[in-house]
């Protein structure tokens, strides 16, 4: 694709073309769950209804049961900023990704990413005794989830990381790693015997969406070829079972047609045969020759 072909290059007049910044218009999954999103953000600016949404729909690690909180976390945000930051990612990285993948398949994807980092934020909590009194709210799971696998499938995109245009598998190995290092920072505290207090970040949620993409994109696939690899080799496992299986039948009634044939000529020699009958018994005597050679 030449330079004049992008779609952000129009025609001018004169032949001449011009630059055309635009906005990419989201996918409907994206503009969705960016929808319902803000629309909760501005439900929580009544502090009874915020109380509500967050005592039931938040993820605090004691109410790890209640299998819909993490799904419904996903959608909380604590202020603006941590709304804007989560569908920035969402919009820009989302709207390529339901595109590539579909509308169906991103939005497993995504919410699948979420759960991950649920269930990564539990544990953490368990395990390091952190974030305790802090329930998990946001998209940071998914969105995480939706960077690794945009930096896996476009590589050439750009994004602003500190005011500075960055290749996204840069900005995703940035990101990353500073999760590893704050998560391996808390395990050595606990180690240390030190106390950890609440923090407003749950970094193992975001590397729990990340870990969930890796799957999703590297195992899953080669996990589901085996399976239909060895599903394909059952099914021709049957087929030949079924094969063998209907040629003893048809030689059982041959042979049991012959077996009434010899006993029709014991009783009334070979005259009492019939045509066919007689046809039929010169035909197993021809292949039991060549059977035999």
């Amino acid at each position: 694709m030449g330079l004049h072909d992008r779609p952000y290059w129009k025609d001018g007049g004169g032949g001449r073309p011009m630059m055309r910044l635009s906005i990419p218009r989201p996918r409907r999954v994206v503009f969705v769950l960016m929808g319902i999103n803000i629309a909760v953000l501005f439900l929580t600016v009544f502090p009874q209804v915020e109380a509500w949404i967050v005592r039931w729909f938040a993820l605090p690690a004691s109410d790890w049961w209640q299998l819909w909180r993490y799904v419904t976390f996903q959608f909380i945000h604590v202020d603006f900023w941590h709304l804007f930051f989560n569908m920035l990612g969402l919009y820009v990285l989302g709207t390529e990704l339901e595109a590539h993948w579909g509308p169906r398949r991103f939005l497993g994807f995504y919410l699948l990413c979420g759960v991950a980092g649920g269930i990564a934020h539990v544990l953490a909590t368990f395990l390091l005794s952190k974030y305790t009194e802090s329930p998990l709210m946001g998209a940071s799971g998914g969105v995480f989830g939706v960077l690794l696998a945009c930096a896996v499938y476009f590589p050439g995109i750009q994004v602003i990381f500190f005011l500075f245009p960055i290749p996204i598998r840069v900005a995703a190995a940035i990101l990353l790693g500073l999760g590893c290092y704050y998560i391996l920072r808390d395990v050595g505290a606990v180690m240390a015997g030190r106390h950890l207090m609440p923090g407003g970040v749950s970094d193992p949620a975001h590397l729990g969406g990340a870990l969930a993409a890796a799957v999703w994109i590297w195992i899953l696939p080669r996990v589901l070829r085996r399976v239909s690899m060895g599903k394909d080799r059952m099914g021709k496992d049957r087929m030949g079972r079924g094969r063998w299986e209907k040629k003893r039948h048809a030689e059982r009634a041959r042979q049991e047609e012959i077996d009434e044939i010899l006993d029709k000529i014991r009783q009334g020699g070979i005259g009492s045969l019939s045509r066919s009958e007689k046809r039929k018994l010169q035909e197993e005597t021809q292949r039991q020759h060549r059977d035999g050679e």
